[in-house]
C-alpha cells in the first residue's frame, strides 16, 4: 500500500530536519552561509516550524523531504 508510512521514519526525518536547520542557523550566524540567503532562510525556518507542528502523516513526510531538499540547496555544506 503506497499510502502507508512509518511514524518512526517520519519522526526521524523531522528530527534530522530540525538538526539540519540548527546547523544551518549556526553556520549563518558564523557567516559561513551566504548573507544574501537570509530571507530564504527565514522563510524556510517558518515553514519548517509550521510543518513540525502538524500531526504525523504521509503528507507531512513528503513536506519534510521537500523542506530538507530546499534547506540543503540553500546551504550545501
Amino acid at each position: 500500500m503506497a499510502d502507508e508510512f512509518s511514524e518512526a521514519d517520519v519522526r526521524r526525518e523531522v528530527a534530522a530536519l530540525g538538526a539540519l536547520l540548527g546547523e544551518t542557523r549556526l553556520r549563518f550566524h558564523h557567516r559561513q552561509t551566504r548573507l544574501d540567503s537570509s530571507d530564504q532562510l527565514i522563510e524556510i525556518d517558518r515553514e519548517i516550524r509550521d510543518a513540525i507542528a502538524l500531526p504525523l502523516s504521509a503528507a507531512l513526510q513528503g513536506q519534510i523531504r521537500r523542506l530538507t531538499a530546499r534547506l540543503r540547496a540553500l546551504d550545501p555544506h
